[in-house]
């Protein structure tokens, strides 16, 4: 069961869904996608109308989506396993949690504010600071107050959207002065449910290497990862999304270390069928901690598919049919690249742009797999761009995680 909705959806994923017939929720945008796929000739989508798309959502579930694992180990006494559902947006939770059963909207909400994730997963690092604030709260705290160096994000957030790294006092009244001047903006491009201007954690900042990981919980609850990428900065104040990489020695390196420690996760939050995009940091000693669980889909915008440009397979494709990846095979041949995604942001502060030059950019990389635009004068990105690079061109990465993009801008 796939919910198709905006900001953005890949031609890959429709090009699966449709190739599978896979249930898809008949909403304004899957018809939408539907239609034009027609129109070119090509198969059109397994359109569900809502009541009978919200009735399979609950029938199939029985009442353990989120089950306490102490009680229920496992797919306990043949209860029935929950559908498996994949959203391509957050847009879409607010329609779930409506339709769902109580069981999955616990299981979302578990998820979804961090806050309350950190509260469950607290018996994993008993020491780690956090701080859930509302919004008058947040912006009444003196700097005196804080544990620096520390993180203020959204307890419920997205995309890097309003989160400030606090080092000084001058960080800190620069990270409420933005925050005001900003809500307005999130609140007209997202719903609540996927940015929360009014709920805002405070926390520990993790030092260690960053990830972003797709991830689902089978039907037994364990672990089945679909992809690993490191996602890269420019130094300890950035917290863009510009640049994440994959390799088959990062999946060597860390593939069993992370399914453990999502295994141990999970034995805390008892998912099952469930997919997540996970952002987390490894410390050198090991230490893993979560910075966000991502429900009911993998990697935002559909920026999903780099599994497909690097690897040759759908992630979701990996969750909506309860396979697993076979990494043995997969990372043959692969070795000395770096499969890449990046966002192309817009800078803070950015000027009226007249168009933006999306060849002059991709003329800057050895082999572009996939370069999608996007309309920037109503989302802050120009796009999104795919590439392998040979590790020893690497340069053509240092070079673009520090460019404002404007060198490309039509202004």
């Amino acid at each position: 069961m796939i919910i198709l909705d905006q900001p953005y959806v890949s031609p890959e994923l429709l090009a699966y869904a449709a190739a599978r017939q896979e249930p898809v929720l008949d909403n304004y945008m899957a018809r939408a996608c539907s239609t034009e796929r027609k129109m070119q000739g090509r198969q059109g989508l397994n359109l569900v109308p809502e009541a009978r798309f919200a009735a399979m959502l609950r029938g199939g579930q029985g009442q353990d989506y989120s089950q306490d694992l102490d009680q229920n180990p496992g797919n306990a006494h043949g209860a029935a396993d929950p559908p498996r559902l994949y959203t391509c947006s957050e847009n879409s939770l607010a329609w779930v949690t409506e339709h769902c059963s109580p069981a999955l909207a616990e299981a979302i909400a578990k998820l979804k504010n961090k806050a309350l994730t950190r509260e469950l997963l607290r018996p994993l690092d008993p020491d780690y600071y956090y701080r859930r604030l509302g919004l008058a709260e947040m912006q009444a705290l003196p700097f005196e107050a804080l544990r620096t160096p520390c993180v203020l994000k959204p307890a419920v957030g997205f995309f890097s959207l309003g989160v400030y790294r606090v080092g000084d006092a001058q960080d800190w009244h620069a990270a409420k002065s933005a925050i005001a001047a900003e809500a307005e903006r999130w609140a007209a491009q997202y719903p609540q449910s996927v940015v929360d201007g009014n709920d805002w954690l405070l926390e520990e900042y993790i030092d260690g290497d960053e990830y972003a990981v797709d991830v689902y919980f089978d039907q037994d609850g364990q672990a089945v990862i679909c992809n690993i990428l490191r996602h890269e900065f420019t130094g300890d104040d950035d917290v863009s999304d510009r640049l994440y990489y994959s390799s088959a020695s990062i999946i060597h390196e860390r593939l069993a270390e992370f399914e453990n420690w999502f295994n141990r996760v999970n034995a805390l939050l008892g998912l099952r069928n469930f997919p997540a995009h996970v952002e987390l940091r490894r410390h050198a000693s090991g230490r893993i901690l979560p910075i966000e669980f991502n429900p009911l889909r993998f990697a935002g915008w559909c920026s999903t598919d780099v599994s497909l440009f690097a690897w040759g397979f759908h992630s979701y494709g990996c969750f909506l049919e309860g396979t697993k990846p076979d990494w043995k095979n997969i990372l043959k041949g692969k070795e000395g690249r770096l499969y890449t995604l990046m966002a192309l942001n817009k800078p803070a502060n950015c000027p009226p742009i007249h168009g933006f030059d999306y060849e002059a950019l991709a003329q800057r990389f050895a082999k572009v797999l996939c370069l999608r635009r996007n309309d920037y004068t109503r989302y802050g990105l120009f796009g999104f761009l795919f590439t392998e690079t040979p590790e020893s061109q690497r340069e053509e990465l240092d070079r673009i995680v520090r460019s404002d993009l404007l060198e490309f801008a039509v202004i």
